[in-house]
């Protein structure tokens, strides 16, 4: 069964609206997600049992967390009250309009304890957000002393480059830059493959029989760990390789009892070639010849069930993460 003894680091999703529909969103966020929010009660219970866990810190990230900042603070103060430190809130600048208003909000974030800021730099970000908004919140953090994370500086330059009064497509930087600029992004931006960068870049990944895929399977020990977890506004545990995946938040000290996590189990203990072989044995399954590898043959399997065959199980949760992909 898997089980989990102690979580190391993991960030804590307040919400999956966000701004943009980025090409590389391993969990799917966008506009077309309900406009929900952690509420400070759960955030409080997330805190105390990672906190049990051995998990002392986590970043904040989303959908794009600062899009409500009044439903923010109170999450904010549910980690003082259990002496949690935020490492730092993940933004996308696309919030940002006037110097005035930002550094009361800076300061505001300040004063209940968030001394960072991740910031996004790069093209993906770019097709919704104008590189200007990004180096104006830049501005107000070096004014009112909120510290930088930026996410990534490599890309400074391409953006630069493009102009930053409106926004560029991934299409136009190929343009600008040349036929490979986009192949190139993935080794570039360290891209994890999965979740809609999966979606985007398989059709520049070498593809491998079905079969070929399946003799090597073994358990998939990528879901157990705890180096970069998640958890959602709805209580879901999100492995940290598997956005799509989940186990609830109150089965966290306990583990994943086989007989509710059927799709977690199989992969722990048979991997991909025994979910393959519960999903066309149990739910007619039918796969194409080649894969990327593992990883697609894992999320298209997890569709069907959930788009498909309109199963509500514990471990694929959402269901919104394959609805909005």
């Amino acid at each position: 069964m898997l089980k989990f003894n102690r979580l190391i680091s993991g960030g804590i999703i307040t919400n999956y609206k966000c701004s943009s529909k980025c090409k590389h969103c391993v969990y799917a966020s966008s506009p077309s997600w309900p406009n929900e929010y952690m509420t400070e009660e759960f955030a409080g219970e997330i805190f105390q049992t990672i906190k049990k866990l051995g998990c002392h810190a986590v970043h904040i990230g989303g959908g794009e967390p600062l899009l409500h900042p009044e439903k923010l603070f109170p999450i904010l103060k549910a980690a003082r009250d259990n002496r949690i430190y935020i490492e730092y809130i993940e933004t996308n600048s696309s919030w940002y309009k006037e110097e005035t208003n930002t550094d009361v909000l800076l300061k505001e974030l300040l004063r209940n304890g968030v001394d960072t800021l991740l910031i996004s730099i790069d093209p993906f970000h770019n097709e919704y957000i104008p590189f200007c908004k990004v180096k104006g919140l830049i501005r107000a953090c070096e004014r009112t002393g909120m510290s930088v994370f930026p996410w990534l500086m490599e890309f400074w330059g391409d953006l630069d480059a493009m102009g930053d009064s409106k926004t560029h497509s991934l299409e136009e930087y190929n343009k600008f830059f040349g036929p490979d600029y986009q192949i190139n992004l993935m080794r570039r931006y360290h891209l994890n493959l999965r979740g809609r960068a999966l979606q985007t870049f398989k059709k520049y990944l070498k593809t491998y029989p079905l079969q070929k895929i399946l003799a090597e399977s073994g358990p998939c020990m990528e879901l157990t760990g705890t180096g970069h977890f998640h958890i959602d506004l709805y209580g879901n545990y999100i492995p940290q390789s598997c956005a799509g995946m989940s186990i609830e938040l109150e089965d966290l000290p306990r583990g994943a009892e086989p007989e509710k996590y059927p799709v977690i189990s199989t992969l722990y203990s048979s991997g991909i070639k025994g979910l393959y072989d519960y999903a066309v044995k149990k739910y007619g399954f039918v796969p194409k010849e080649n894969y990327t590898g593992k990883c697609e043959l894992c999320y298209e399997i997890r569709r069907h069930l959930v788009i498909d065959c309109k199963l509500d199980l514990p471990d694929m949760k959402p269901k919104g993460h394959y609805l909005y992909m």
